[in-house]
C-alpha cells in the first residue's frame, strides 16, 4: 500500500484541530447534568472569541437571565474555528454551536456529517466586502479579474466570494485571492494598490466606514441568500428527546434575547449594552456610537427572516441551490435532511 503523504502544513493543521477539539472535551468534561436549583447544564461552542457583538444574542441571554429563565445553565466554550466545534457536537459533549450556512451544508452534504441545523438568529450574512472609492467595487460582475483579500484559504469567506461573483456569471477561476489577516491595517493594502478589495466583517466594515471616509463596502446579501448562521448539532442529538428539551429551551431563549435588543434599538441600545457591559469587555463597545452601527446592522439580520430564529425551508434550499451552482456540493442532494424542525419557536421578530 502506497503510504498517504501530507505535507507539514497540512499535519499541523490536524493537530491543531485534534488539540483544540481535545481542550474543549476536556473543559466540557466532569460537570453534572444539573446545578444545585435544578437547571439543566449545557454547552455552546463559539467559534470566534465571545466578545464580540456577533455574540449579542448569547451575551443578553445570559446576562439578562433569558437561559436562567428557561431553566438552562449555560457554558460558553471557545473553539479555534468551526472544523474543532463541528467535531466536538457530533463527538457528544456539546450541545449546540453557531456557524455559517455554507460550512453546514458542506459538512453534511460533502463530507457525510452527520450535522443538523436547528435555528437561525443571523438570517443574513455578515461578511462585508471592502474596497477603494477610486476603483470601487458595488455590483457583483465587478469582481471579475479583481486581487481580493481573504481572512484564509478556501474557508467561508473564499466560498462566499464564488457564489458572489458566481451570480454575476464570474466563474471562481477569474477572482484571484490572497490571505490577508484581519488586522485593522489592512486597509492600507488597498490604498497602495497591492489589493483591490478585501473581506470583513460587518463590526470592522462598520468602524471603516466611520475612520476611512475612501472605504466602499459591498454587501454580498445584495446578490446571494447564503452567509446566515445557524445553530447546529449533531443528529443524535437532536433525536434524542431530553436534549431536544434543552435545545428548545435554549433556542427559546436566544428568542428573547433578539426580540429584547431589536425592541432597545429604539432607545439607542442602551440597556442592551449597559447590560452585556455588567459582565463582559467587549471592545466594539469602546465607541458607542460604532457599536450603535453595528447593532442596528445585526438586528436588520435578525429581522431578515421569515420567523425569529427559525430557517426558512425555501431559502435553506436556495442556499443549497447555489452552493451547488460553484461545485461546492455535489447536486441532486435534498438540504432538508439537514435540518431538523420543531425546535426553535415560531412566531416572527416586529421589524
Amino acid at each position: 500500500m502506497r503510504p498517504i503523504r501530507m505535507s507539514r502544513s497540512r499535519v499541523l493543521r490536524a493537530l491543531a484541530v485534534a488539540l483544540a477539539a481535545v481542550a474543549v472535551l476536556t473543559a466540557c468534561g466532569g460537570a453534572g447534568d444539573t446545578t444545585d436549583d435544578g437547571r439543566q447544564r449545557m454547552t455552546f461552542l463559539n467559534i470566534l472569541p465571545l466578545e464580540s457583538l456577533s455574540y449579542s444574542a448569547e451575551l443578553i441571554a445570559d446576562t439578562k437571565g433569558f437561559f436562567a429563565a428557561r431553566g438552562l445553565d449555560v457554558t460558553f466554550e471557545t473553539t479555534q474555528g468551526s472544523a474543532p466545534a463541528i467535531q466536538t457536537v457530533l463527538a457528544g459533549s456539546a450541545e449546540i454551536t453557531r456557524i455559517g450556512d455554507i460550512e453546514t451544508m458542506i459538512a453534511a452534504g460533502k463530507r457525510g456529517a452527520p450535522l443538523v441545523a436547528v435555528g437561525e438568529a443571523i438570517h443574513r450574512g455578515t461578511l462585508r466586502m471592502v474596497s477603494a472609492r477610486d476603483d470601487a467595487i458595488t455590483e457583483a460582475g465587478q469582481f471579475r479579474g479583481k486581487l481580493v483579500g481573504t481572512p484564509s484559504e478556501g474557508g467561508t469567506s473564499s466560498i462566499t466570494l464564488d457564489l458572489v461573483a458566481g451570480s454575476a456569471g464570474v466563474p471562481p477561476a477569474e477572482v484571484r485571492r490572497q490571505v490577508v489577516g484581519l488586522a485593522p491595517g489592512v486597509f492600507d493594502l488597498l490604498t497602495t494598490g497591492r489589493i483591490d478589495a478585501y473581506i470583513v466583517s460587518l463590526d470592522t466594515s462598520v468602524q471603516l466606514q466611520r475612520t476611512r471616509p475612501e472605504a466602499v463596502v459591498y454587501d454580498p446579501n445584495s446578490a446571494i441568500s447564503a452567509g446566515a448562521q445557524v445553530y447546529a448539532t449533531s443528529r443524535a442529538t437532536a433525536q434524542d428527546p431530553a436534549e431536544q428539551d434543552k435545545l428548545r429551551r435554549y433556542m427559546a431563549a436566544i428568542d428573547d434575547a433578539v426580540r429584547f435588543i431589536a425592541a432597545d434599538q429604539a432607545t439607542g441600545f442602551q440597556a442592551t449594552m449597559a447590560s452585556i457591559s455588567s459582565k463582559y469587555q467587549v471592545p466594539a463597545l469602546g465607541d458607542p456610537e460604532t457599536a450603535r452601527e453595528a447593532l442596528r446592522g445585526y438586528v436588520a439580520s435578525y429581522t431578515g427572516g421569515e420567523t425569529s430564529v427559525g430557517i426558512s425551508p425555501q431559502r435553506w434550499e436556495r442556499t443549497y441551490q447555489e452552493i451547488a451552482g460553484i461545485g461546492q456540493l455535489p447536486p441532486g442532494l435534498d438540504p432538508a435532511q439537514w435540518l431538523v424542525a420543531g425546535i426553535a419557536p415560531t412566531g416572527t421578530v416586529t421589524r
